[in-house]
């Protein structure tokens, strides 16, 4: 195991142990909302090919994820039945 793979795997240690504190850090961070989005703003295409080419290499886990969106925009039966009265 050379150096590069044991920083790897020491930052991902890091990472799984703090990711909800860094979360939150990062959620109230000003200057890296303003950073990201100059950065997707400049990178747009780039994203989302990456983003295509991703959904055609996994087509079982975008077929996953569209069917829990739809799930999800699915309101209850009682909600339903109530405004058809």
């Amino acid at each position: 195991m050379n150096k590069k793979e044991k920083k790897s795997i020491a930052n991902n240690k890091y990472y799984q142990k703090n990711k909800d504190r860094l979360a939150e850090k990062w959620k109230n961070d000003e200057a890296r909302k303003k950073y990201l989005k100059e950065y997707y703003k400049q990178n747009k295409e780039i994203i989302l090919k990456r983003a295509g080419e991703w959904n055609k290499r996994n087509k079982e886990a975008r077929k996953l994820i569209v069917e829990r969106e739809k799930r999800n925009k699915l309101k209850p039966f009682w909600e339903v039945n109530l405004q058809n009265k």
